[in-house]
């Protein structure tokens, strides 16, 4: 009633109460990719696609397709230059300048973007370690996380998509994981797979995944 003289309980429940909301007001704020929006990112495209291409198609050999990338995983890896856990060079620089709602537009964006095909390409056969891996080292095979189609499985999995990926990029990556100057990945499960491998075995999945997304060495 009003005028009521509140109680114990009253007294305790009612700062709970406004706990309960600041915390599920900032849940809404710190999940900028709930409110992406791919259009709010073409503001920012020119100076992308300087590196990355024309709708995040890259066309070379060192720098990676965005188009078609899980957006959970660009915004991730985003995320990552800015607290320089990852070095991309002038990618950390450029990405601080953003603020965090416009990285994940960006990583909306280039969700959305498929990889165009170049023709002449025919996938060879998956190599044993992409369909079914090694149970002797202990490895799981690629498409597991990466998908058969080496196009991620956005609902089970934060890996990116590796059809099409260019071959140096590929390569590099993999090294990087190997040598641990790349330990970004969710329980350096990269960096373990990396390490098994021999360098013949990079190139021949470079090679795969480079032609699974029917293109050509740029």
């Amino acid at each position: 009633m009003l005028g009521k003289k509140p109680t114990k309980t009253t007294a305790l429940i009612a700062p709970l109460l406004l706990i309960g909301i600041m915390i599920s007001s900032h849940s809404t704020i710190a999940n900028p990719l709930a409110q992406a929006d791919a259009q709010r990112a073409q503001a920012k495209l020119k100076k992308c696609a300087r590196c990355h291409g024309d709708n995040g198609v890259s066309e070379d050999a060192e720098i990676p397709h965005l188009a078609g990338q899980p957006a959970s995983y660009l915004f991730t890896q985003i995320q990552h230059f800015v607290a320089d856990r990852r070095d991309g060079g002038r990618m950390n620089k450029m990405v601080r300048k953003l603020d965090e709602q416009m990285r994940a537009d960006l990583a909306k964006y280039y969700s959305t973007q498929e990889l165009p095909p170049q023709g002449g390409v025919n996938p060879p056969p998956a190599p044993p370690l992409v369909s079914t891996g090694d149970a002797g080292r202990k490895l799981d095979s690629c498409a597991s996380c990466h998908g058969d189609e080496g196009l991620g499985k956005k609902d089970t999995y934060d890996a990116p998509a590796l059809a099409g990926m260019p071959k140096t990029y590929f390569s590099s990556s993999m090294i990087s994981f190997a040598d641990g100057s790349r330990a970004t990945d969710e329980n350096a499960i990269m960096q373990e797979v990396a390490k098994a491998l021999s360098t013949a075995e990079i190139e021949s999945l470079a090679s795969y995944y480079l032609a699974l997304g029917k293109r050509n060495s740029p």
